[in-house]
């Protein structure tokens, strides 16, 4: 089965997972590239104020196209309990061209089933899986675990 592995990652964490995911399957990884700067006070602000306000990004053009894979598998930090807005643009961009997605979220603590079910609505469609992994999951090596269990 070919396998697209799309995530955004601002600070590593989804991209850990992601790569772990690409690891299991022999995937193809793309990172969706944000224009806008996210760094410091200001950056976090912005990152909060589009995800409550469910509000796209500016990405760059991919180089991937989604409608090549039998499987998608997109990826994204939970922000204020909501899809992160790179995640969001994209999603809204390529649902059309997906064949069959997955999901997956980091998250601190929570807000990761809600942001599941947010891009299982946004996508349209049924899931093949969906996948929430905690700071803790990762900080204690347990992610590698439920990364398995997900691929399955």
């Amino acid at each position: 089965m070919k396998t697209l592995i799309v995530f955004f990652s601002l600070t590593g964490n989804t991209r850990k997972i992601a790569q772990a995911i690409s690891d299991e399957l022999d995937g193809t990884l793309e990172e969706i590239q944000d224009t806008r700067n996210r760094n410091g006070i200001a950056g976090y602000l912005l990152s909060i104020m589009e995800a409550i306000f469910k509000k796209r990004s500016k990405i760059q053009e991919v180089k991937h196209d989604p409608s090549a894979y039998d499987l998608v598998i997109i990826g994204t930090p939970v922000w204020a309990f909501n899809i992160s807005s790179p995640v969001r643009t994209y999603l809204e961009q390529k649902k059309n061209s997906i064949n069959a997605a997955a999901f997956f979220v980091t998250c601190t603590a929570s807000g990761g089933k809600k942001v599941l079910q947010d891009m299982t609505n946004l996508y349209g469609k049924k899931a093949s899986a969906l996948l929430e992994i905690k700071e803790e999951d990762i900080k204690s090596g347990k992610y590698l675990e439920k990364v398995k269990q997900f691929i399955q």
